[in-house]
C-alpha cells in the first residue's frame, strides 16, 4: 500500500517523492484514504498551527493501530512532545533527507517510535527524576564485556554514538557494534528502555511507556 502524506501542500516535498515515489497526498483524513496505508505521516506547518494534531487525533480515532509520523517545518521539544502525546510514534524534520525518512518507515514498522536526540535526553531526565539514587543493575551489567558495559551507560544517558565514541576513544561504528550486542543480550530495544531497565523501573523484554534520532521504542536497526 501506499504511504499517505497528509499537507496542504500541492505537491510532494521533493525528499518525499524520493523516499516514497508511490505515496499520496491528501490534505483531509478520509478514513478511505488512509485505510490500509503502512504509514500515514500528517505535515506540521507553522500556518496551520494545532491543525496537525487534530489531523493525528482523527487519524487515530478512524484507526486506533495507525502508524502516524508527524513531519515537522519547524522541529522542537516541545512539538516532539506533543507529537507522543497525541498518539504519533514518530516525529521529524518535514526536509529530512530521503533515506532518513526510509530508515524511519523501517523503524515505526518494525515497532519503534522515531524521535530526537535532546527529546531523548529529556525523557531519561523525566523518568529518573524521582530516582536519582536508584543504583544501575550490577547483575544485569554481569551479562556485558567491559567495554559493553561502558558503551551501555554512556548510551543510557541519551548521548549519540559520535558522543560515546569521543569519550571512549573508540570509533562510531564500534559504538554501533557493541550498542548491538548490549540490545540482544538485554533485549532492549532502544536507548531509553535500556536506561529504565538498567535502573530497575522496567523489566526486559517489555517497554511501559538516535545519534540524531533514537527514542522509545526503537527497534534495534536504529542504532546511529
Amino acid at each position: 500500500m501506499k504511504h499517505i502524506f497528509i499537507t496542504t501542500l500541492k505537491h510532494a516535498i521533493e525528499s518525499w517523492q524520493k523516499a516514497f515515489p508511490q505515496s499520496a497526498l491528501i490534505t483531509e483524513v478520509i478514513s478511505a484514504d488512509i485505510a490500509g496505508a503502512p504509514i500515514i505521516w500528517v505535515h506540521a506547518q507553522m500556518e496551520q498551527g494545532s491543525r496537525w494534531r487534530q489531523s493525528v487525533q482523527q487519524i487515530l480515532t478512524v484507526l486506533p493501530a495507525a502508524k502516524v509520523i508527524v513531519l515537522s517545518n519547524n522541529p522542537e521539544q516541545a512539538e516532539a512532545m506533543q507529537a507522543l502525546e497525541s498518539g504519533a510514534v514518530g516525529y521529524l524534520h518535514a526536509y529530512a533527507h530521503p533515506n532518513v525518512l526510509k530508515e524511519v518507515s523501517r523503524v515505526v514498522l518494525q515497532g519503534g517510535v522515531w524521535l530526537g536526540r535532546d527529546v531523548l535526553k529529556h525523557l531519561i531526565s523525566l523518568t529518573t527524576r524521582n530516582h536519582a539514587n536508584v543504583r544501575v543493575s550490577e547483575e544485569l551489567l554481569e551479562g556485558l564485556t567491559k567495554r559493553e558495559r561502558e558503551v551501555a551507560l554512556e548510551a543510557a544517558k541519551g548521548n549519540s554514538n559520535k558522543e560515546i565514541a569521543r569519550v571512549l576513544a573508540i570509533s562510531e561504528r564500534t559504538v554501533k557494534a557493541h550498542l548491538s550486542s548490549v540490545f540482544d543480550t538485554l533485549k532492549v530495544r532502544d536507548r531509553l528502555h535500556l536506561a529504565l531497565v538498567l535502573q530497575g523501573q522496567s523489566s526486559q523484554g517489555h517497554f511501559s511507556g538516535e545519534e540524531n534520532h533514537q527514542v522509545s521504542g526503537f527497534s534495534k536497526s536504529q542504532l546511529n
